[in-house]
């Protein structure tokens, strides 16, 4: 911990500050270590900024609108639906802005060419058991573990939303800036919650909320965060948020699944299936991963689910774990 700097956000920071002004600011920390940060943070479900989160990726400092236009202009990528030229949408965010924003969200269909150059996994985003081969690939089918998203200015993310089953989210900025609203916990009763997609709100635009639908929304407490090129975001699972892009920017999100967040995990993943309208699925399910969760903890005290190449294959030909569907 010798060279642990913790950074408190100061008036120049402005987006980092409370935005429920009796909230403390998001800490920022440089030199953390992964005990501290599983102690100080990931166990009590803390939001943190990691500054010098992404110094060994060959991607931090490389990764920019410029070198995305000059070396994948041709690349294919899916805007809102509708798919672009990379460079065709990287030129319209960067005319974007506040009113008048480009197509969003904007993510890589098959990011497995670009993994190389965000390795190591970040050594506090493990362990992680959702590429283990005793974790049923199927629970997965919707959800994309990693991606490459491109912003500008004035798109965002508007709906509060945590991510997807209950596991941890991780923001790691590689150019410009993002700005994260975070809501404290255990204000699901002033969220609307959807009830059939209970990760999400039935508002759409939580920045600009209709409170004469919506007037329990007032009372929510939230603060916001920057995240600026080079530093990660690590959002405990559960922790209800919104994005927004500043200016042009590219992020790379992705989860994490580990012990503290099974428990969640499992039930999130039974009452998808009760939903679903498989009771009996359901049961199964739930009552395999109970079991399976304390064996990976076993096995996690000898070293497994810490693979720093993602445990996924970099290369199309080679299957993948890498699902494709929407952002988060």
């Amino acid at each position: 911990m010798a060279n642990l700097n913790v950074v408190v956000a100061s008036q120049a920071d402005a987006l980092s500050s409370a935005e429920s002004s009796d909230l403390p600011p998001v800490d920022r920390v440089e030199g953390l270590g992964v005990d501290d940060f599983v102690a100080r943070y990931r166990l009590p479900r803390r939001p943190v900024v990691l500054t010098d989160a992404l110094k060994q990726w060959p991607a931090n400092g490389r990764y920019t609108p410029e070198f995305f236009a000059r070396a994948h202009a041709d690349l294919e990528i899916r805007c809102a639906g509708k798919t672009y030229r990379l460079a065709e949408a990287l030129s319209l965010q960067d005319q974007a802005t506040e009113g008048h924003p480009g197509p969003y969200p904007c993510t890589i269909k098959d990011a497995r060419s670009f993994v190389r150059d965000i390795m190591p996994r970040l050594p506090w985003a493990l362990p992680n058991r959702h590429t283990h081969p005793l974790v049923p690939e199927l629970i997965f089918n919707s959800i994309s573990h990693i991606d490459i998203f491109f912003g500008g200015a004035g798109n965002q993310f508007p709906f509060p939303h945590y991510d997807y089953l209950r596991m941890h989210g991780w923001v790691a900025q590689l150019y410009g800036n993002k700005e994260m609203t975070l809501y404290e916990p255990g204000q699901e009763h002033l969220m609307y919650v959807d009830p059939q997609r209970p990760w999400r709100s039935v508002m759409e635009y939580a920045d600009q909320p209709d409170y004469e639908r919506y007037p329990l929304f007032r009372q929510v407490r939230s603060r916001k965060v920057l995240v600026r090129a080079g530093e990660a975001l690590f959002i405990p699972c559960g922790t209800w948020h919104t994005a927004r892009c500043l200016d042009p920017g590219i992020s790379v999100l992705f989860d994490q699944l580990e012990a503290s967040n099974w428990r969640e995990f499992t039930g999130e993943v039974v009452a998808m299936r009760r939903r679903a309208g498989q009771p009996l699925k359901a049961a199964a399910i739930g009552a395999y991963l109970r079991v399976l969760g304390p064996l990976l903890g076993i096995a996690e005290r000898f070293g497994a689910n810490r693979r720093p190449d993602w445990g996924v294959p970099t290369h199309a030909g080679e299957g993948t774990m890498l699902h494709t569907a929407g952002a988060g």
